[in-house]
């Protein structure tokens, strides 16, 4: 290529990339939406996400979450783990951590747990059971933050939940994150044994730089000299002179004595250490009320009308009349006003809705030991927006979610997971089949 056109190219390649700097825009939306329909609908369903400042104790509702540098934030909820689990995606039944997902090292983790379990290591959970998550963390940098509730699974990658926007202020120098060793050593864990670190990155950059530059200087360079071991066959061996044997000699006996010295200097300095924890600690896990028994007869989404229809039969077992209050799935959650008036949004971003949920019943309260079939319909565009219609192009168009159900006084709350097959209609809703 003549010096003009590679001139040319590179001016090109700046402009592009130029281009699509300048019709970018920052990204506000939640993580969530980035993710399959089927993932966010059939894997965990998060619900009674609440955050605390845990100094304060003060609940955070709707405005963005303010903080200070070293300040405290408890992050507490629950989750049942999807009797609709995907085939094609690895279980929790393997291996799963529980995390907080935040864009770098904006907090530190103080503690986290599982129904009271710390959770220092990854645990295995059950389909279809209750788990109590809480996440303690420390303010460590100031910005605006998107706090992310996070179960991460073996082989399947994170399973985002429920988020929030966190303000920290103050000045980062501020921030003090020491510990007392079990020796009685007080350490400070943001600077402790950085000047190692920095060393050995360096030495084994230069290293690196060392072996790469021998073999770079040498004609033909590497590429050109893999075609040519390629087309040498059996012959290869013959481009490797004797200076090339011994130079790769002592390149890998330094090596060798660098990682010896290095393993025994760190022994004499620090001979009290833990080795790294792979072992899985037990959760024992807590059974869902069984008061309200459901079975899903039909589930339909109306595409032009963004509606979601299922209709099921409910069996009352619990002493108090019931009716559905809530429909949650995905992270969204769709509200019957008539049982759960005068709730809004928390903010722009709350995936809430508050008058979306419409339920066709031929009681107004279903009683104790009876058993009613009825409809509900959660009607909203956030199906849309959030990309959970999607799911209607998955080859087995399954859906999943949990449904509340309330007493007239409002103190007792009975939910079940609900699941099954769904079926897109791209008219108007038909009379719902007998089943």
């Amino acid at each position: 290529m003549k010096k003009s056109q590679k001139v040319i190219s590179l001016v090109m390649l700046f402009l592009s990339a130029l281009a699509i700097e300048m019709v970018s825009m920052p990204a506000f939306a939640h993580g969530e939406r980035a993710q399959m329909a089927s993932l966010r609908m059939r894997t965990i369903n998060w619900f009674d996400t609440e955050i605390f400042h845990a100094g304060t104790g003060e609940r955070f509702h709707g405005e963005d979450i303010k903080m200070k540098i070293g300040d405290e934030l408890l992050i507490k909820g629950k989750f049942v783990p999807s009797e609709w689990w995907p085939e094609h995606v690895n279980s929790v039944e393997d291996a799963v951590y529980l995390n907080v997902g935040v864009p770098g090292p904006r907090f530190i983790r103080i503690d986290s747990r599982i129904n009271g379990v710390p959770m220092i290591r990854s645990t295995r959970l059950e389909f279809g059971k209750l788990y109590e998550y809480e996440v303690r963390l420390k303010a460590r940098m100031p910005g605006r933050f998107h706090a992310h509730s996070v179960l991460s699974i073996e082989g399947a990658g994170p399973i985002i939940g429920p988020a929030r926007w966190v303000d920290v202020t103050g000045n980062e120098e501020d921030f003090e994150n020491s510990i007392t060793t079990m020796t009685g050593d007080t350490l400070n864990l943001e600077t402790y044994g950085i000047r190692i670190i920095i060393f050995w990155n360096v030495f084994w950059f230069i290293v690196a730089l060392g072996w790469l530059g021998y073999w770079f200087r040498k004609r033909p360079t590497v590429m050109p000299r893999y075609i040519k071991t390629t087309e040498l066959g059996d012959d290869a061996d013959s481009q490797l002179t004797m200076t090339d044997m011994i130079v790769s000699f002592l390149f890998f006996g330094g090596v060798l004595v660098a990682t010896a010295t290095g393993y025994f200097v760190t022994q004499q300095l620090y001979p009290i250490t833990t080795p790294l924890q792979t072992g899985k600690v037990e959760v024992p896990h807590k059974e869902l009320d069984n008061s309200v028994s459901l079975e899903v007869l039909d589930a339909r989404y109306r595409i032009p009308g963004r509606s979601f229809k299922i209709t099921l039969n409910v069996t009352n077992n619990s002493p108090h009349p019931v009716q559905v209050g809530d429909y949650m799935s995905g992270g969204l959650r769709f509200i019957n006003p008539v049982i759960l008036p005068g709730l809004t949004r928390a903010d722009s971003h709350d995936l809430l809705s508050p008058d979306g949920l419409t339920v066709e019943t031929p009681v107004d309260w279903i009683q104790p030991g009876t058993t009613e079939k009825i409809t509900i319909y959660a009607d909203d565009a956030m199906w849309e927006t959030q990309r959970l219609t999607s799911l209607i192009y998955d080859p087995d168009s399954r859906f999943a979610g949990m449904i509340f159900f309330y007493d007239p006084s409002g103190k007792h709350r009975y939910y079940q997971e609900i699941g099954g097959q769904m079926i897109p209609v791209f008219g108007e809703y038909q009379a719902t089949p007998s089943i």
